[in-house]
């Protein structure tokens, strides 16, 4: 029997289930009794939760990642979809499939990797293309792109999520190298590969999504500036300024100090990637925005705090 997910449980239903629990707090109700306030989560997304009638016991047993039992049912509150639940219990871990609680890139792995390899074996500088072949003969790097989301929660936060990003970045990369032709084409897309590589270290993705201390500490802008430094070294005679004007395609790729970026672009690559970048992260937050309503009786979604602004979804159904 397949198992049904979260996003996918219509409202009115009743629900017996394992969830991965993202959050929880104890709250006090207007009479006094308790109350577990919860994000539940799968692999389709998350659900707001209530536990009425709780206790400090059942609240104590709950841990942040953890696996739960569930039984209640799916309601409409205010619109959107929540769940309350009657009972709760800690889940067997041996029982547990993680694929069920991850979500996941709906593109093939292997055949994104094999079309990045194919953009970064297009470039012709020798030292860049030395830099490039260096990552791509590394086969836990190719697995670690392969398997790292691109975000926590901003855009292609799901398994394959930083490959499936960077071979869009790269694709048009190429795609405005041509239309541009005083643009480096070939500086522009190792920077379009390398931008985001940092993400590798920056993110822990084994039951959801976080930070690793030394993303939080560090961030993936420099965590990925000293992986191509690293390998950079080990290259016999890579030309300093070549290596200065691909540092600062990732340093600036943010393009607005508020944004996180230690530089603004300065150069017409690291322009060119600031909004290539940002339009393939923005689109792809947008959809999921989007995708994750689940109110058809409007044509708009609830306020994002993401665009600053609601966003329109399409003619409602009432409409048509």
């Amino acid at each position: 029997m397949s198992r049904q997910y979260l996003r996918e449980i219509p409202s009115g239903s009743s629900v017996s289930m394992v969830c991965l629990v993202r959050s929880k707090a104890l709250r006090a109700a207007r009479n006094g009794t308790l109350y577990i306030e919860m994000e539940l989560a799968d692999k389709s997304g998350s659900l707001p939760t209530r536990m009425w009638n709780a206790t400090q016991e059942v609240f104590d047993s709950l841990e942040i990642d953890g696996f739960v039992e569930v039984s209640g049912r799916i309601e409409t509150y205010r619109n959107q979809l929540q769940m309350v639940v009657n009972s709760i219990n800690l889940a067997r871990e041996a029982d547990i499939d993680l694929a069920d609680f991850l979500p996941c890139t709906e593109h093939d792995t292997g055949k994104m990797l094999k079309e990045l390899r194919k953009i970064a074996s297009s470039v012709k500088r020798p030292y860049l293309k030395s830099l490039l072949d260096a990552f791509f003969a590394d086969d836990k790097f190719c697995e670690q792109l392969a398997t790292a989301p691109a975000a926590v929660t901003y855009h292609h936060a799901v398994i394959g999520g930083l490959l499936e990003h960077t071979l869009s970045v790269a694709e048009l990369a190429v795609q405005v190298a041509e239309r541009y032709p005083k643009i480096d084409r070939d500086l522009l897309i190792a920077g379009s590969i390398f931008h985001d590589i940092g993400k590798i270290d920056e993110l822990s993705y084994h039951r959801s999504f976080q930070y690793t201390d030394s993303g939080q500490l560090i961030g993936h802008i420099v965590l990925g500036l000293l992986q191509v430094e690293e390998r950079a070294k080990r290259i016999d005679g890579f030309p300093g300024n070549l290596l200065d004007q691909l540092r600062h395609l990732m340093l600036s790729h943010h393009g607005e100090y508020d944004f996180g970026s230690p530089k603004l672009p300065m150069s017409v690559e690291a322009v060119a990637l600031h909004h290539i970048d940002n339009l393939d992260a923005k689109i792809n937050a947008f959809n999921q925005i989007i995708e994750n309503d689940r109110d058809p009786s409007t044509a708009w979604t609830e306020w994002s705090r993401m665009f600053e602004r609601r966003l329109y979804k399409g003619p409602s159904r009432e409409s048509e």
